[in-house]
């Protein structure tokens, strides 16, 4: 029987572990791997990944895949940031971004790591 994808939601890296966790003893040996995956280059937890991802999406206008791709990576230079958005389908939107915009987005990742 064929699967029907009803919706979908890009997810964090923290946000797929919260789920994979709440079904460990139900997972084949690739989602385990997975799970290990996303338990070792997670960087925020669960809570904080979601007000980030929240927060990148009202205030500066992102997707919320590309505020899940900050949140997976917690870009920490406005060079990383550049990269990780110069992927995104409004690429010419992003480079006319101002210097402070980017700032603006590396220090609100910041704050949320706890590196004020």
């Amino acid at each position: 029987m064929a699967r029907k994808i009803i919706s979908q939601t890009p997810l964090s890296l923290p946000e797929v572990r919260e789920l994979m966790e709440e079904r460990e003893l139900q997972l084949n040996s690739l989602q385990m791997r997975v799970l290990n995956y996303v338990r070792k280059y997670s960087k925020l937890p669960p809570d904080k990944a979601r007000a980030l991802i929240d927060e990148l999406t009202e205030k500066f206008e992102l997707t919320r895949e590309e505020a899940a791709q900050i949140a997976d990576i917690c870009p920490t230079h406005v060079e990383e940031l550049r990269a990780i958005l110069s992927g995104y389908k409004r690429l010419v939107s992003f480079l006319l971004f101002s210097e402070e915009k980017m700032q603006s987005i590396i220090e609100l990742v910041k704050k949320y790591r706890g590196e004020d």
